[in-house]
């Protein structure tokens, strides 16, 4: 194997990389093995097939395939050994023709590459970056509160309908002259929820009803859905679909979700016992909630300024921006040459950001250890679950949880990258001057219009 590095200019090199048979007839040899071994044949056994016809049928795109794994290999190796900075990745030769020399077993490829400039990713205490510290008022906690309340609520036999409660009965099929249909469907089980049902007229057929009484309705205007109708009449979705349109409701069970409300029981339900005294404890710790949940809105507004400043800093930097173009299109295959033409604005200063964070990792020594992932993983656990109004979890509850994100290979990718910037922002962090500003919600919301 030969591999020789042509520069070009400034930012762009080409990579020449020649093959002869020692570099892949191993890998190639095994990969039609193991072809032998799966391969089915008419006339043969599997596994039996001789060597002669797998080489015959299957020769000519195994070798391509590994001659592409060694390619990737030698290039990836090449680079990296000899320290070469590059965006992107290696793109083929869009002029050069590639030598396929199958007799011989010689090949010849070029490759282009486009090299990384240098940017400046100094910092020091006299640049300024703004940090927006967003206020909680009494409306936020309240708003909060009420959440917190309607997630936590249960379900509580009432008297009367009122047209958004939880009903069990038996379900009676009828005629058009409203009597029992004759080998109509009948479920003596049957249940509907009321918050769901789209026709008012039904609805109001049940308002102000009781346990024991009965109700007659259209049940196809009042569950369109082929999929809720059918789970009422208690059919499946073939059946549902030769059912009538009305039905008798006998009303046996009554229910209505109720939020919970603002007491002890609340209190040890979310924080433990005794952890939560009385409302003013509450109302604080809410607050404090309120407060974290905020600071990953601020901290995400200053990644942006910051990202700005940097590029900012950078605007004379001059990118290898035809390579980059022609890369972006051939990594996505979803996206259009023209549209890479008309939002390289914001891809130009992607590509800078990267290579100012590359420089603060080389310059700050930045790592990203197991330990800052399961961090990371034991955030995303928490905030998720509290969407779902459960706080006060423990460690070990969060420790579980993060451990079921690590073990997923995109969740490790995902974490790795978000441990990796939040160091790299905290490099940042500490090497600048945050100017604090104190901001209302309203505010806040209005930067990302600007």
């Amino acid at each position: 194997m030969n591999i020789s590095k042509n520069q070009i200019d400034n930012l762009n090199a080409t990579i020449k990389v020649e093959l002869v048979k020692e570099d892949y007839a191993e890998r190639v040899e095994k990969a039609l093995k193991d072809y032998q071994k799966k391969v089915v044949v008419n006339g043969f056994r599997q596994g039996k097939t001789p060597m002669g016809i797998v080489r015959k049928m299957y020769g000519k795109s195994v070798l391509v395939d590994e001659l592409n794994n060694v390619l990737g290999d030698a290039l990836n190796n090449y680079i990296k050994d000899n320290n070469i900075q590059i965006l992107g990745e290696p793109l083929p030769n869009e002029t050069a023709e590639t030598v396929w020399d199958f007799e011989g077993g010689n090949f010849e490829f070029l490759y282009d590459i486009a090299l990384a400039p240098e940017v400046n990713a100094k910092m020091s205490k006299r640049e300024k970056v703004p940090y927006y510290i967003i206020k909680v008022d009494d409306e936020m906690i309240d708003k909060q509160i009420e959440g917190i309340c309607k997630n936590n609520g249960n379900m509580v036999e009432v008297d009367v309908i009122e047209g958004d409660e939880y009903l069990k009965g038996e379900l009676i099929e009828l005629n058009e002259n409203g009597e029992i249909k004759e080998g109509g469907i009948k479920n003596e089980d049957a249940s509907m929820s009321l918050h769901y049902m789209k026709d008012e007229e039904a609805l109001n057929s049940f308002k102000g009803k009781k346990v024991g009484e009965e109700v007659k309705f259209n049940a196809v205007k009042a569950y369109p859905n082929k999929i809720d109708f059918a789970a009422m009449l208690g059919v499946n979705k073939d059946l549902a679909e030769k059912a009538g349109e009305y039905y008798c409701f006998i009303i046996k069970e009554i229910k209505r979700y109720v939020d919970a409300e603002v007491n002890e029981e609340l209190f040890t339900k979310l924080y433990g016992e005794g952890v939560v005294k009385d409302v003013a404890d509450f109302r604080a710790r809410v607050k404090e909630d309120i407060e974290k949940q905020l600071k990953n809105h601020s901290e995400y507004r200053f990644t942006i300024d910051a990202k700005e400043k940097f590029v900012k800093k950078n605007e004379d930097v001059v990118l290898p921006e035809e390579f980059l173009k022609r890369w972006i299109v051939a990594v996505n295959e979803n996206v259009k040459a023209e549209e890479v033409d008309r939002d390289f604005e914001a891809y130009r200063d992607e590509f800078k950001w990267h290579l100012v964070k590359g420089a603060i990792m080389k310059e700050y020594d930045v790592k990203v250890e197991t330990e800052d992932m399961k961090v990371e993983a034991r955030n995303i656990a928490a905030a998720q679950l509290q969407q779902y109004g459960l706080y006060g979890l423990t460690d070990e509850q969060l420790d579980g949880f993060a451990a079921r994100l690590l073990e997923d290979e995109k969740q490790r990718h995902n974490l790795y990258e978000r441990a990796l910037d939040n160091k790299v922002f905290t490099v940042i962090r500490e090497n600048v001057k945050l100017e604090e500003q104190e901001i209302s919600m309203a505010d806040f919301e209005k930067l990302f219009q600007q």
